[in-house]
């Protein structure tokens, strides 16, 4: 069952679906509307090119089946994009490569999707999530750490020719 669907069973008030291509303009707008995540990383807002190339990259040693890239809709109104890799680094791991929710969605509703999340990936057998959060961030560090997951690790990702430091979390269910 895709995960999306798995997910909606848990969900009250909003629908999860996979986005796609088709979805690459409602993608773009909602990822130009956070110039402040883009900021951490490049020097420039995001294009529309690198907000839909987000819909089909997956990381090194992964394969494009792992990849479940989400939308949770209110109505029409898309609030959060959710992007996992499942069964990476490892089996039964779950690499979370993007979380931006709406300006519009607040911190309770998000701690309330996040964790109706991690009781769908517990029912398909996940043990462990893991997420990047970009240093100099002051928010999304204490939401996750609100959240249950711990720092285990700083680092710099590289991506094409723009890097980062960041501390990656996990959160072992």
């Amino acid at each position: 069952m895709e995960l999306a669907t798995v997910w909606n069973q848990s969900l009250t008030g909003v629908q999860a679906r996979e986005l796609t291509h088709a979805d690459d303009d409602l993608i773009y707008r909602f990822q130009a509307d956070h110039p402040a995540y883009y900021g951490h990383f490049q020097d420039h807002p995001v294009t529309r090119r690198e907000a839909i190339q987000d819909v089909d990259d997956v990381p090194l040693n992964a394969t494009p089946d792992q990849k479940a890239y989400l939308g949770v809709f209110d109505g029409d109104e898309l609030v959060l994009i959710v992007d996992l890799i499942i069964d990476y680094p490892l089996p039964s791991l779950v690499w979370l490569g993007l979380w931006m929710p709406a300006k519009t969605l607040t911190t309770q509703r998000q701690a309330d999707l996040y964790q109706s999340l991690v009781r769908t990936l517990q029912a398909a057998d996940a043990v462990q999530l893991q997420l990047s959060v970009f240093m100099g961030d002051r928010i999304a560090p204490q939401f996750w750490q609100d959240q249950g997951l711990e720092a285990v690790q700083r680092t710099t990702v590289v991506r094409g020719d723009r890097a980062a430091n960041v501390t990656i979390y996990q959160h072992k269910f």
